[in-house]
């Protein structure tokens, strides 16, 4: 029979021993060791040179001094005696290390961490059945992962960039929604109504992380942001127009000075008011809209000027002037196009928006005396009116019209012969003067 236990080598207390209370006490201080067993540190390579009494720790490789040649094993310091003793372990002891907070078993290889020894599962389950393409199952209201002291990442990887690592969202096991690279490296997100047809509602390009919107783009509420103007007049690149963006819906930013050259207008509609500090615009303008477009930066700018309201001779509401400049100084403000045109009982008239009036009629005169014309559009007055007439018949040559009595409306034609009297003829009248 042998002296001591199979297992932890604890001394037997012999039959007829004397002194039995030393062999007991002996697989006492054994048993201290091992029962719940705890170690300082297994990274120490000498001794500490001032061990507590009972003080244990697990020998590295390489150890010196009294450690030498005990490699994995338990050494205790017997304060009594003052020696170390050596405790080899056999596999299936655990241990817990205080230095690492970490539990450790020895195996064949040595000392192992508890939790490097987990086994790997070829699929796992929980409260579900895994299977071969879902190895992992989870069968729950809710999974929970979360840090360990920082922050957590949940990494999808995918083998090539032809191939898909993604979130999937189903309903009734049929996909509704997916998330992620989706047979490219660019992310994406899908929607389907049934699980078959799935469309591109957003796309990220991995190069430049422009995002894209195949599908088009639905928004409520409003759209705020740097990426929106600032104000009426904010022409900064790339920026989205607002309602009101120069005139464009809503009321147009206000003009300072209209003639600046140095580029500095950005194109658009504006108001001009000379009251609140607008200038530049024409001569008499009060208050108007101005069209301001530019073809390069600095150069080559026109400008197109609506009256509102004016001042000045010659500058009435609803006149449009415009000018030009090619990198130099403005043009002067020039006014033209026709403002009305239109016939009647006495004849033709067409008004020009430099204030032209331009009236042509055909009139038979009488013998009796002096016919009375109505000019078919009435003059502003009689300044400068001019009125030239001609005779539609075979013996022009012999006939001599004459004009008398004319105002702003109209005036008295007569026609004679070389007798010096009157005659009937057809007579052809073109008068021009201003009509404001």
């Amino acid at each position: 029979m042998s002296d001591t236990s199979p297992i932890l080598q604890l001394p037997y207390i012999l039959p007829s021993q004397a002194q039995k209370h030393v062999t007991h006490n002996e697989a006492l201080r054994l048993l201290d060791v091992l029962v719940q067993p705890t170690v300082l540190d297994r990274d120490r390579t000498a001794p500490p040179a001032s061990p507590a009494a009972g003080a244990r720790h697990l020998v590295p490789a390489g150890a010196s001094g009294a450690w030498a040649g005990h490699t994995d094993e338990i050494a205790v310091w017997e304060a009594e005696t003052a020696v170390w003793r050596f405790l080899a372990p056999q596999p299936g002891w655990q241990t817990f290390v205080l230095a690492e907070g970490a539990g450790l078993v020895f195996t064949v290889t040595g000392w192992q961490t508890l939790n490097q020894l987990a086994p790997e599962f070829a699929s796992l389950g929980i409260s579900t059945a895994a299977d071969e393409t879902n190895r992992l199952a989870v069968a729950s209201s809710a999974t929970l992962l979360t840090h360990s002291g920082e922050g957590h990442q949940l990494k999808v990887n995918k083998a090539a960039a032809g191939d898909t690592a993604s979130l999937l969202f189903q309903t009734g096991w049929s996909g509704r929604a997916e998330i992620g690279l989706a047979g490219s490296d660019d992310l994406s997100v899908k929607v389907s109504p049934d699980g078959d047809t799935f469309r591109t509602a957003l796309r990220v390009d991995r190069g430049t992380g422009r995002v894209m919107l195949p599908q088009g783009m639905t928004v409520t509420g409003s759209v705020t942001g740097t990426a929106v103007q600032a104000s009426a007049a904010d022409a900064t690149a790339g920026r989205l127009l607002a309602v009101g963006a120069f005139g464009l819906g809503g009321t147009a930013p206000l003009i300072g000075n209209a003639e600046v050259t140095d580029g500095s207008i950005a194109p658009g509609f504006y108001g001009y008011d000379s009251a609140q500090g607008s200038s530049g615009g024409p001569s008499g303008v009060q208050c108007g809209i101005l069209l301001h477009q530019s073809r390069t930066s600095g150069a080559g700018e026109v400008q197109l000027f609506l009256v509102e309201s004016a001042a000045g001779a010659g500058c009435l509401p609803g006149i449009l002037f415009s000018r030009a400049r090619s990198g130099g100084a403005w043009s002067g403000w020039f006014a033209g196009g026709v403002v009305d045109s239109a016939g009647n009982a006495n004849g033709r008239y067409i008004r020009h928006q430099d204030g032209t009036q331009t009236c042509w009629q055909s009139v038979t005169t009488v013998t009796s005396g002096e016919a009375a014309i109505t000019f078919p559009a009435p003059f502003s007055s009689t300044s400068g009116l001019i009125t030239t007439m001609g005779v539609n018949g075979t013996a022009a040559s012999s006939i001599c019209p004459r004009i008398t009595a004319r105002t702003a409306t109209g005036a008295n034609v007569s026609a004679f012969n070389t007798s010096n009297a009157r005659i009937a003829v057809r007579v052809e009248l073109i008068s021009m003067g201003r009509w404001y």
